[in-house]
């Protein structure tokens, strides 16, 4: 929120483009407790108690702390932070000395971190302790300052209790805080705060309305906030039910609906995306929670001020009114249900139609193996025949070929691809997409035979900060003058690289590699390119005979994302059917909430081992997973079936 502050300050941003959206903070370790009088149960059992109860329970660390007391019944001021020059804590103390009338009131209680030996500590925190030991013995302060040397993590949230039952505040007078989220914890245990006027905490008070600001440097101020909430129960209780009413406002939930309701407000980047309200409309809820928003869902805090007992069975659920809940429900359901064909229209109408027969695919079956042989070209008769026993698996299960879609993803350019699909005898319909040159194109098949129509909006969504004029000369040089683990190679050397006119295209740089032993690695020419301010995306393919170079935002895999975002198909019903090896892209399409078929033996020859200079692949690509089944190559169809049933069941 500084940044914020100074950036529109600075004219770095316009205040009518930013927007300031508070965190999400998980509150499930906060235990709302009763309104407590001042002989509460718990402190008159840990400060002896009447005579003949018995003694309750209570944590540790009240212990530690109340030990520090003479009247452990008086309000506790509470500060916590690591003890830091910035964290002004110095200053805390010395407007709790000088103030005879809140020395007289309330007790102080310092939670900073955790030492043994002050001598032991890093110069700037042992002058913290050692300044604070000292005024705690310039005001004679025994008796009214807590100042326990440990705690654990797990305490924090029964220390924040402790000072709640008290009727005590917390209070964070810091120099300058860039946010405060001791000051939303404090809150959720029902403290109200005195709080720095510089950084974030402003914008805290102004959405919970539970205390005050002060100057930090004012020793006065302080002391007069501090007693001001200690002596005005009416104003100390007000803050309190004002905190736990507005709380919410930093949970989860609240920070998700308020992130969508400023996407909402935004200007779509393609207006004809939107979705139709008809066709929406007839969606059933058939599909769970997309994984970005389950735990939205299963988390929130529900905290109720109105009756005597704070409720954590209250709903937050968002009205009917709610602006962001037709989009939180929308994005519950990503596919929309097929309706009959209407007579005397082809539902392989894709692009022409308004909803393509892609939109209404339950699942795809995504056909990604990189089957090339020593000089790069297709190797048609395993390509063939895999893709031929795939689509028979997929139908041969009534269910699953219901509503089951086919797509190619590969490294060829269109025109290639479109000659195999002739030698091979397939017919393009047989394809809801065809994902072209390393995810540099996108195309549907039309209404005509045999006609391919390119997606009208991918060309444009993939252009962000693409140059590939300064590119090619670039990399030409990049490859001809750097060797295999970034030596320079010899002026007189023969160059690496010829230029592939016709496996380039518009969003795709492309080149045949002379020598494969003599390249740079993946890894190495990605860093070289971003040192030069070039933002792209590299892979060597077929074999690692050509160099192909896509926008930053295009690649076979963010292609398949693309398919999600455009036509709201489930990246989680996507089957992804690829080799034990391939492009160096192949990594990415097998990590992700999708599922993988490996197929084992169907590909020999990739471009894998030219990705990076260490074996990284275990740290990246899952070894094993529940999204992930193997095949062998020449599995029957009856196998490549089971196999997609059994991925179909693994919870996303």
């Amino acid at each position: 929120m500084i940044a914020y502050d100074y950036e529109v300050r600075f004219e770095l941003v316009s205040e009518s483009v930013a927007q300031v959206i508070p965190p999400g903070m998980d509150f499930t370790s906060v235990v709302v407790q009763e309104e407590t009088l001042e002989g509460d149960g718990e402190l008159a059992s840990l400060a002896g108690g009447a005579e003949g109860s018995s003694p309750k329970a209570v944590p540790t660390i009240w212990s530690d702390v109340m030990r520090f007391f003479t009247n452990p019944h008086k309000p506790m001021i509470l500060a916590l932070s690591r003890p830091d020059p910035k964290k002004n804590i110095t200053t805390l103390l010395k407007a709790f000395g000088e103030c005879r009338h809140l020395r007289e009131l309330a007790n102080l209680t310092l939670i900073m971190g955790n030492r043994d030996d002050i001598d032991e500590l890093p110069s700037g925190n042992a002058s913290v302790l050692t300044t604070a030991l000292k005024l705690i013995d310039k005001y004679d302060l025994y008796g009214s300052v807590a100042y326990p040397k440990h705690h654990k993590q797990s305490d924090v949230p029964d220390i924040y209790r402790l000072a709640a039952n008290t009727k005590g505040v917390f209070i964070n007078p810091a120099l300058v805080e860039p946010f405060g989220l001791t000051l939303i914890e404090a809150a959720a245990h029902g403290l109200p705060m005195v709080a720095t006027k510089n950084g974030g905490p402003v914008d805290i008070l102004q959405a919970l309305h539970n205390g005050l600001l002060v100057d930090p440097h004012d020793q006065e101020a302080i002391a007069n906030a501090l007693l001001k909430l200690v002596s005005e129960k009416n104003l100390w209780n007000e803050c309190r039910i004002n905190g736990w009413k507005n709380i919410h406002l930093f949970s989860w939930p609240e920070h998700c609906r308020t992130y969508l309701t400023r996407v909402a407000s935004c200007r779509m980047r393609h207006p004809q995306w939107q979705t139709d309200a008809d066709e929406m409309a007839a969606q059933e809820d058939e599909f769970s929670l997309n994984d970005s928003l389950k735990d939205v869902q299963d988390m929130s805090l529900r905290l109720s001020v109105d009756g005597d007992k704070p409720s954590w069975n209250a709903s937050l659920e968002p009205s009917s009114n709610d602006p962001v809940k037709q989009i939180m429900s929308r994005m519950k359901q990503p596919e929309i249900k097929s309706k009959p064909e209407v007579q005397g229209k082809k539902q392989g109408d894709n692009v022409g139609s308004r909803f393509p027969v892609l939109r209404r695919r339950e699942r795809l079956i995504v056909i990604a193996f990189d089957c090339y042989n020593e000089e790069g070209a297709v190797d048609v008769k395993s390509m063939v025949t895999m893709i031929q026993n795939i689509v028979k698996a997929v139908r041969s299960d009534p269910k699953m070929a219901k509503n089951s879609g086919f797509a190619l993803s590969t490294s060829m350019p269109l025109d290639e691809l479109t000659s195999f699909f002739k030698s091979a005898k397939i017919q393009v319909s047989e394809f809801d997409t065809l994902i072209c040159s390393s995810g540099s194109e996108v195309y549907y098949p039309g209404a005509e035979e045999g006609k391919l129509l390119p997606d009208p909006d991918y060309a444009s969504h993939i252009d962000y900060r693409w140059g590939n004029e300064g590119l090619k000369n670039t990399v030409w040089k990049l490859m001809n003058t750097t060797a295999v683990g970034g030596e320079a190679r010899n002026k007189g050397s023969p160059s690496l690289l010829e230029e592939d006119k016709p496996s380039s295209n518009e969003h795709c740089v492309a080149y045949l590699i002379k020598d494969r032993s003599k390249v740079m690695r993946i890894d190495d020419l990605r860093q070289k390119l971003r040192l030069r301010g070039l933002r792209c995306h590299p892979m060597y393919c077929r074999n690692s005979t050509r160099l192909q170079i896509v926008p930053l935002l295009a690649s076979r895999s963010q292609a398949l994302r693309y398919l999600f975002v455009r036509w709201r198909l489930n990246v989680a019903n996507m089957y992804v059917v690829v080799g034990e090896h391939g492009d160096t892209d192949y990594e990415e399409l097998i990590s992700g909430t999708h599922k993988t078929v490996i197929v084992k033996g169907l590909v020999t020859l990739g471009s894998d081992a030219l990705l990076r200079s260490t074996d990284l692949r275990d740290d990246i690509v899952p070894s094993e997973s529940p999204f992930i089944g193997f095949l062998k190559g020449d599995a029957p169809v009856n196998e490549i079936t089971d196999i997609l049933k059994q991925l179909s069941k693994a919870a996303t």
